[in-house]
């Protein structure tokens, strides 16, 4: 589909044949401004997911660091006591 100008260039002389080619080029501008819509929502959709997959993994990673660190904090007290029991003999 060209664009509008041509249409423009016949409009002293409009005719129903002029009409139908405006509702065409109307009709295929609307198909792909409803396809571009489609595909811009698909693509958010999938950087949604990842985004989240994202956040997932983050919070995964997090956690597992935590409990690295929540069973360090275990052994060294559980150290401390038996060198203070020990220590106390």
């Amino acid at each position: 589909m060209s664009n509008f100008q041509e249409l423009q260039g016949e409009k002293s002389t409009w005719t129903l044949a002029t009409d139908e080619k405006l509702f065409d080029k109307l009709k295929f501008m609307q198909e792909n401004v409803v396809g571009s819509a489609h595909l811009i929502h698909n693509s958010m959709s999938e950087l949604t997911r990842a985004i989240n997959a994202a956040h997932t993994t983050l919070y995964n990673s997090i956690n597992a660091f935590n409990a690295l660190n929540f069973n360090k904090f275990l052994e060294n007290v559980s150290h401390q006591l038996n060198k203070n029991a020990i220590g106390n003999r």
